[in-house]
């Protein structure tokens, strides 16, 4: 059973694809507390928890004497040690208000954890922090591969990580439909009506006119400080 008592969102992407402007729209929402990066702090967290259920559930199913080397596994509570968990995540990286209605991330990292993890990270997150929803972000791996950093790596490498992402990604919220939004930058930028479908998604009112005043701040603020506008 999880113990936080906000509702949670997670923008799930990659470096360069404008997340920082859904990170803003989400912001803008009354009760939304919504931080950017932890460097994906929660994913040791999550291989902890993993190494706690295989201890208890490959070498816990039966009492074990003091004298053998699995002596106690049978007494370890992953789900507990869970908890316990992510509710130090929240207070100590997260911080979140009081008064906060929904509280979130977005991260650029987890893909990192590899097909392998990818879902079952997920349905960590899914299973420890109430009513979570997750909005994953896309981009065109070429637009990708032209910004920031990506643009000192070979561009083949940063094709096969886009994809890589994009197929977990695609793949993840095709099983999960009521909790899963896929948004593509290249449909959102410039154009506050992509962004209707995200509030029906949270269930929030859509106020075309105040996404449009964000999205302009934005596009104004990377002229004034010579910035990417896919920040």
């Amino acid at each position: 059973m999880a113990i936080c008592t906000q509702n949670h969102v997670f923008i799930v992407t990659y470096g360069r694809s404008g997340s920082t402007v859904l990170q803003r729209i989400l912001q803008s929402i009354d009760g939304y507390f919504i931080r950017g990066e932890n460097n994906n702090t929660l994913f040791p967290l999550f291989l902890a928890y993993r190494r706690a259920f295989e201890a208890r559930h490959g070498h816990g199913n039966s009492d074990h004497h003091a004298s053998d080397p699995w002596y106690g596994a049978n007494n370890i509570d992953p789900e507990t040690f869970a908890q316990n968990l992510v509710e130090l995540f929240v207070r100590d990286i997260v911080q979140p208000p009081t008064s906060a209605r929904v509280v979130g991330f977005k991260e650029i990292r987890f893909h990192e954890a590899g097909e392998d993890l990818f879902e079952p990270y997920l349905d960590f997150i899914a299973a420890n922090f109430p009513a979570s929803k997750f909005i994953f972000n896309m981009r065109r791996w070429q637009d990708v591969a032209k910004s920031s950093w990506w643009a000192t790596m070979d561009p083949s490498r940063v094709r096969a990580i886009i994809e890589d992402a994009d197929k977990m990604y695609t793949n993840y919220a095709a099983k999960h439909p009521e909790t899963s939004l896929v948004m593509q930058y290249e449909s959102f930028v410039g154009n506050p009506d992509a962004f209707a479908p995200l509030f029906a998604f949270l269930g929030e009112p859509y106020k075309p006119d105040d996404v449009a005043e964000l999205l302009g701040d934005r596009l104004l603020h990377a002229r004034n400080v010579g910035q990417e506008k896919d920040g």
